[in-house]
């Protein structure tokens, strides 16, 4: 939750910020983030009001108090940020904090577990006065995205890897992933017997090994050369009796999702 409110307070959602942050979050939180940022939102817990209420009762502010407070700063999701005392205990996810808006009590005990900036963000997520959408808007499949990628790059420490797809006689780099697999030990031992350099921690390794990716959806990104990102990529399958040029092509993977 605090990554995804650091994340908005750097202006309006631009494809690129949205990238950097997707890489610091797992695929569930980068699924919910897309969902919000797509024009979804999760049902209403209460008015902004109402949440203002709940937190002057739960901190026993008074109520002339709370009224001058808005005087200064009419916005109440705001004001009820600002009211609770410093933040305490484990910071909620994204996906946690969504899943609990279900009573007063769960939305006290959230909000106390979160930083000023992240609970105005909580608010309106709660109050239903979340506004922010991506721009452009993530192109978003019929059905969850999937596709065959080729491991280029292994970071033993993540462990990590880098996926590419063919493009013409060239391999272009797709998405990096942890590599999260039942059988990521046996893929760490072949790497260590197939590494072909070294860039820093990077080893890279032959382009043999076929793996499947599923994703909720695409943002065109131009730094990139693939001209795309994944959201919420994950790692699902090592597709061991898979060969290279069996891996259908960037194109395939942008007709998917057009």
């Amino acid at each position: 939750m605090i990554r995804f409110a650091r994340f908005l307070a750097q202006g309006t959602p631009q494809p690129q910020t949205f990238a950097a942050y997707l890489a610091q979050v797992g695929p569930e939180e980068g699924a919910a983030a897309h969902r919000l940022l797509s024009g979804a939102r999760p049902k209403r817990l209460a008015p902004a009001a109402t949440l203002l209420e709940w937190v002057a009762t739960a901190t026993q502010t008074p109520a002339f108090l709370v009224q001058d407070c808005l005087k200064t700063c009419p916005d109440k999701a705001e004001v009820a940020a600002l009211l609770l005392p410093h933040a305490s205990g484990p910071t909620p996810t994204l996906v946690e904090s969504l899943a609990s808006l279900t009573s007063a009590g769960d939305y006290l005990s959230l909000a106390g577990r979160l930083p000023p900036d992240a609970r105005v963000i909580f608010n309106r997520l709660a109050s239903g006065t979340f506004r922010s959408k991506l721009a452009p808007p993530v192109t978003q499949p019929q059905t969850p995205g999937h596709c065959r990628a080729i491991l280029t790059l292994v970071d033993p420490s993540g462990p990590e890897g880098s996926f590419a797809l063919p493009h013409g006689a060239n391999l272009l780099p797709l998405t990096r992933l942890r590599l999260t697999l039942p059988d990521t030990p046996a893929l760490l031992a072949w790497v260590r017997g197939h590494v072909t350099d070294r860039f820093g921690p990077l080893r890279q390794v032959p382009p043999t090994q076929v793996f499947e990716v599923t994703f909720d959806g695409v943002i065109p990104n131009a730094r990139r050369k693939s001209g795309i990102d994944l959201v919420g990529a994950r790692l699902v399958a090592w597709v061991k009796d898979a060969a290279p040029a069996d891996v259908p092509p960037l194109s395939a993977l942008l007709a998917q999702v057009r």
